[in-house]
Order: structure tokens, then C-alpha cells, then sequence
């Protein structure tokens, strides 16, 4: 308090000079804000973030990039101060927030939100309604026509951006999958990533959703990664990727998947004595579900299948650890599958211990004791200590053959 007193006195007897080194730093704040105000309207503000400068380098090459449209605001802002606060409010505090977190990769494919989107069309809508569109009818035509929703259930507006994303950043040519839809052209030929995502980010969108949401978009795994370039090919495997693929990274786990019973069940089913159905040719109704872990290939002799456990395309851990993850072909299945869930057994008290709320279902599932040490070859089995005391009340009243620690 006397401190504040000490301040105010020396203001009361400077106030001369107080008063102009207060005017000096008022000047200088507002010349800065105006400064970095002008700035931020620049695209060359929003190319400052790496992630943003495959679409800058992108828009500076395309024809829209000419005096009507100057920067990223003539597209990515809404009409009027509500269209600017949400730019600086809504996306810009979004956009510096995953930046800050290295959320992007390398900024290939962002995800604009919806609002977001709506904004970006209306301004398509407003800019060549104007006078700058050779066919004024094709505005009209839009607006009028729908596309099918997500599962075609709901129909929904036709959007600019459906179809011309490549116009601005030709980097991502959305035309791709105006074609595609139409029947016009095949997919086939050799593609880059980006032309994947465009393209896919339409047909269908649950697919890149799912990837940018999984452990793989952060680590730069992306389509060609995994499925290769050529389309031609990638339709003839129906998109499938091999075990092999994915041991190609992941080693460890894929020798262990390539031991296991999984894998090495190819022969499923006998006609006659004499006749063998392998899960190559395996297709009747409800069986390659499960038995898809061990499917072979013409094109994949190996065989194997790592998403019949880890769900396409965010390929969760999470999933593949759920307590349901192998109830699903062991418990649901038939009969040939079924585990033991007898009084008697492990199983069957987990599952009594459950259904009594003694036990929650994420408490013991089968991975707690079936491939240890995420190991992928589930024949491998061991008790932990913890486990047994919860089941059994205490250590030694079971031995299971301890072939993993």
C-alpha cells in the first residue's frame, strides 16, 4: 500500500512527463497492432506455419490466384465483422492451438470444420454470382441439386468444394472424384497422396476420417504407404493389405502373428474326404469374418489379415484390447469356435465375476493372459500373479504353461 502511494505521488509531481512517455507507448501499440492487423490479412501470415505452406505454394500456382482473389481471406472469411470474428476467434485459435501441439503433419490434409465450410462456399456462391462465372445457370444448377449422405440415407446440398477443390489448390483435385462418381473414368493408374485424399475425402469420407484420427497420420504413414500407387492394383485386391505389409514396420509382431494358430489355420472346412476348403477360396456367409485372420491370397500367399482385430482405417490398439476384441469369433461363433467357459475354467469365472459386478469387463480380458508383452501370438499364454489372486483368491491353485514372460 505504501508502495502505491510512493507511484502515485511521483505521478502527481511528473505528470508532465508521465504524460508523454504515456502518449510515446500508446503511439507504438497502436502502430503495432495496425502493423501486425496488416500483416495477418497477408497470405504470406498464414504461409508462416509450415503446415499451411504446401496449400500457399499451392494457391499462388492456380488461376484463382489473381485480383479478385488477392489472399486466403477472399475464400477462407465470412462477410462482415461476424465473418472476420469467427476466422480470428473460431479458426485461427483452432489452427494455433494444433500448431502449438504439432497435431498436423505436413499440413497435406486439414480437416476444415463445417461451419468452416459453409462460410468457404457461401463466399464461392457470392464472388460468382457477381459477374465473375462463364455459365450463370451452373451457380443456379448447384444449388438446386443434392448428393447422397454418408450411407445414402440424407440427401444433402451439393456443395462447390465437392468437386472443385482443385481449382484453388491444385494440390488436392477434387475433380478426381467428379469423374470417378459419374462412371466417366476409372480410378486406375498411378496416383500421389494427395490425389488419395482429395478424392477419398469424398468416396468415402469415413476412410480419411478414420486415418487422421489414428496413430498413423501422426507418424506419416499415409495411403501409398500401405496400398501402393497403382489403382489398377489396389482394385484388384479389393484394397486388401497383406500381415506382410504391416510387418514390414511392425517385425516383431508380425513374426510372432506368422507362428501363431491364427495364421496357420488355412484349412477350414472338408467337402469329402479327399477335398480340402482353404480360406483362399473361403466365402460362405458368417465364416470369413473370423476367419479372415488367416486368409491367403493369389496375389498374398502369406496371408493374414491385421485388421480383423485392429479396425480399418485408425487401426486403435484400444480396439484390438477390448474385452469383447476375440468374444466376437470365441464366444459368438460357432460352435468349433467357442472357448471354455465351464464353471471350472478361467474363462467361465472371469465371466461370472462380470455378470455378479465383481469385476469390471475392462478389468481381465483375453490379452491379459493370452500374448503377454504384446506379443501377437496368442497361443502363448501366462497367469499373471495379480490375476490369479483376483480369480482364485490366492497363487498356486492354478499352472498354466508359462511359455511367455
Amino acid at each position: 500500500m505504501e508502495r502505491l502511494k510512493q507511484v502515485l505521488g511521483f505521478i502527481q509531481r511528473r505528470k508532465k512527463l508521465v504524460g508523454f512517455f504515456t502518449i510515446i507507448v500508446l503511439v507504438v501499440f497502436f502502430v503495432t497492432i495496425n502493423k501486425v492487423y496488416h500483416y495477418s490479412e497477408k497470405s504470406e501470415f498464414c504461409a508462416s506455419c509450415h503446415e499451411m505452406k504446401i496449400h500457399y505454394d499451392s494457391f499462388k500456382a492456380s488461376k484463382h490466384h489473381n485480383e479478385h482473389v488477392e489472399n486466403c481471406h477472399a475464400c477462407h472469411v465470412g462477410p462482415g465483422l461476424k465473418g472476420y470474428a469467427h476466422a480470428k476467434l473460431s479458426d485461427g485459435t483452432h489452427d494455433s492451438f494444433m500448431h502449438s501441439f504439432q497435431a498436423y503433419t505436413d499440413g497435406e490434409f486439414i480437416e476444415i470444420a463445417e461451419d468452416s465450410l459453409q462460410i468457404l462456399n457461401g463466399n464461392c456462391v457470392r464472388c460468382h454470382t457477381e459477374g465473375f462465372t462463364k455459365d450463370k445457370s451452373h451457380i443456379e444448377f448447384v444449388l438446386k441439386s443434392n448428393k447422397h449422405g454418408t450411407h445414402g440415407e440424407t440427401p444433402e446440398k451439393l456443395e462447390c468444394t465437392d468437386c472443385h477443390l482443385g481449382v484453388v489448390h491444385p494440390h488436392m483435385p477434387g475433380d478426381l472424384f467428379k469423374a470417378y462418381a459419374a462412371k466417366k473414368i476409372k480410378p486406375y493408374g498411378t496416383y500421389e497422396e494427395t490425389d488419395c485424399l482429395a478424392c477419398h475425402k469424398l468416396a468415402p469420407p469415413d476412410v480419411v476420417k478414420e486415418w487422421t484420427k489414428g496413430v498413423h497420420a501422426v507418424k506419416g504413414v499415409t495411403c501409398i504407404s500401405c496400398h501402393g500407387n497403382d489403382h489398377r492394383f489396389i482394385a484388384k485386391k479389393r484394397g486388401h493389405v497383406s500381415a506382410s505389409t504391416c510387418g514390414e514396420c511392425h517385425q516383431n509382431q508380425f513374426v510372432d502373428f506368422r507362428e501363431s494358430s491364427h495364421l496357420q489355420g488355412h484349412p477350414v472346412a472338408a467337402t469329402d474326404k479327399f477335398n480340402v476348403i482353404s480360406t483362399r477360396l473361403l466365402n460362405i456367409k458368417d465364416c470369413k469374418e473370423c476367419h479372415r485372420l488367416g486368409l491367403s491370397y493369389e496375389f498374398d500367399r502369406v496371408g493374414g489379415s491385421c485388421n480383423a482385430c485392429h479396425p480399418s482405417h485408425k487401426f486403435s490398439v484400444a480396439d484390438a484390447k477390448a474385452y469383447d476384441a476375440c468374444e466376437k469369433c470365441h464366444i459368438g461363433g460357432p460352435e468349433h469356435s467357442q472357448l471354455d467357459t465351464s464353471e471350472r475354467s478361467i474363462f467361465g469365472k472371469v465371466q461370472r465375476m462380470r455378470s455378479q459386478g465383481l469385476i469390471t469387463k475392462d478389468l481381465i480380458t483375453c490379452q491379459s493372459c493370452h500374448g503377454p508383452n504384446k506379443s501377437h501370438n496368442f497361443s502363448k499364454t501366462y497367469l499373471p500373479q495379480n490375476i490369479e489372486v483376483l480369480l482364485f483368491g490366492s497363487t498356486g491353485l492354478v499352472k498354466l504353461p508359462t511359455r511367455h514372460k
